[in-house]
């Protein structure tokens, strides 16, 4: 006969108890709220197709967080279930709850509460959240109350009692994604558990770290363990490398991935492994530090393992330190230890030897070029074949060479000049700037194809002038050699 117009609850009010906010809201979860809320709109606007779809639908929630919210409200007897089928409830007068002593009517509720006062040698009593919280992993979850009770006593036992239910909350999850829903599988769990629970404090102590590790760095430790088949003795192995670097588990736990992807799928990562993969990563670091640039990296370890199957450590130190003082990186150390192969230097001494070889070299050019006053910088393969043969082939000293130099000063290629100069000393036997000397007073130290060019540079009394130019020579020798003993000589050998 009477009734409101269909949008009417639109512009009207829902009475809300300020009782309810501040006894109920505070310690409900969000969703529980809204279905509370939304459900005493329709007992104030009540509407004849209201059924538990449409109000799932209204929400934007599943039926069963629906029923979830309104079975936390049953606990709190803030609700009354009236029918099952259809689900059917009754809101309670908050002023009636607080008036009366009825016990609350959920009984299993009620018995879940103490068994958890217990789990907590009666000291600690949960309420609020926190309880239901707990009766969830039951109700939602589907743990058994007996497997719950496990849960809390494991975690007294790892945490003491004031521990946060929020964190056992993780540890029931993954419960009840392995289905613990037996007393003797929740004995292997927690029994799995503590091994990691203690093998991370373990490796915390190894730290120096006292606190007690939290649920995130059991976790790792699960990774570790379960997910990377490291065993503990491997992990522990692996923290010694971090001497090295920054103590932490972030940086422990990127050594052990490095180690893992290293080893490839199937590979048994034992202490000795990850002691030798230590090691190549110390050779590593070594060699980086020659080389002046450069990061410890998966790419730079492959590098690194086909430069030692050519030579051993200390060769690859020579060779990163020549390539670091002209700024290249590791990939032209391989180039060059390649190189030094195809040459057939096999041994240590015979790398060094010629890279000594090289250098002399290198500072023998640089001090022709200061007499000829040429402005090169770097000594080509042709600069240094001539070098070779003047001081191989022909034997000649490098105080010959030097000396001989000074005739060639004015000649348009210096460096080929000299060459004929010293191809016709060898062909004639002389051997010392003195005999070089003598034989220039006769006129015949040009070849035979520049005998028309005659300079008025030569043209000076050599016994006047030699043992200034000498002294000169000898000065300037020092000085070149002073500076590579400084820099190490020429970089490109």
């Amino acid at each position: 006969m009477f009734g409101f117009d269909e949008r009417f609850a639109m512009f009207d009010i829902t009475p809300v108890e300020n009782l309810f906010i501040l006894e109920y809201l505070p310690s409900a979860k969000g969703d529980y709220v809204r279905v509370y809320l939304y459900g005493l709109m329709r007992c104030y606007h009540p509407e004849q197709d209201m059924n538990l779809d449409r109000m799932s639908h209204e929400l934007n929630m599943t039926q069963e967080e629906v029923l979830s919210a309104f079975r936390y409200w049953e606990r709190r007897r803030l609700v009354r279930r009236i029918s099952d089928k259809p689900p059917k409830w009754q809101y309670v007068n908050l002023k009636q709850i607080m008036q009366t002593d009825d016990e609350p009517e959920d009984a299993e509720y009620k018995e879940f509460s103490s068994a958890l006062y217990e789990a907590f040698d009666n000291v600690r009593r949960l309420h609020g959240s926190e309880l239901n919280t707990c009766f969830e992993w039951h109700e939602q979850m589907g743990l058994p109350t007996e497997v719950i009770i496990m849960l809390i006593r494991h975690m007294v036992e790892i945490k003491g009692k004031n521990f946060r239910i929020a964190e056992a909350d993780k540890t029931a999850v993954r419960m009840a994604e392995e289905k613990i829903c037996t007393v003797e599988a929740a004995e292997d769990f927690f029994s799995r558990d503590g091994r990691l629970y203690k093998g991370i404090r373990n490796i915390l102590k190894k730290m120096g770290k006292s606190y007690s590790p939290s649920e995130a760095q059991v976790n790792l430790y699960r990774k570790w363990i379960v997910d990377w088949q490291f065993t503990p003795e491997a992990i522990e192995a692996a923290l010694e490398l971090t001497a090295k670097g920054d103590p932490s588990l972030g940086y422990l736990d990127g050594i052990l991935n490095g180690l893992r992807q290293e080893a490839g799928p199937n590979a048994a990562l034992t202490p000795e492994t990850i002691r030798l993969s230590g090691e190549k990563t110390d050779g590593l670091r070594e060699v980086i530090r020659k080389i002046g640039r450069g990061e410890v990296s998966q790419r730079n370890l492959k590098i690194y393992e086909e430069m030692r199957t050519l030579y051993p450590q200390e060769v690859l130190l020579i060779a990163a330190a020549e390539c670091g003082q002209s700024g290249k990186g590791i990939d032209e150390v391989l180039k060059l230890l390649q190189s030094w192969k195809e040459k057939g230097l096999d041994r240590p001494q015979d790398v060094e030897e010629y890279v000594r070889s090289f250098h002399d070299q290198t500072a023998l050019i640089r001090e022709l070029r200061h007499i000829w006053g040429t402005d090169e910088s770097r000594a080509s393969k042709t600069d240094r074949s001539l070098v070779s043969k003047w001081q191989g082939e022909y034997g000649f000293s490098r105080d010959m060479i030097l000396f001989t130099a000074r005739y060639a000063s004015e000649a348009k290629s210096p460096m080929s000049y000299l060459d004929r100069i010293l191809t016709n000393y060898h062909d004639q036997g002389i051997r010392t700037p003195q005999e070089a000397e003598k034989d220039r007073e006769k006129g015949k130290t040009v070849p035979s194809g520049n005998r028309a060019k005659t300079v008025s540079a030569q043209q000076y009394e050599q016994r006047d002038y030699q043992g200034i130019q000498d002294q000169m020579m000898q000065a300037q020798r020092k000085r070149i050699e002073d500076r590579l003993r400084e820099n190490g000589g020429e970089t490109d050998a």
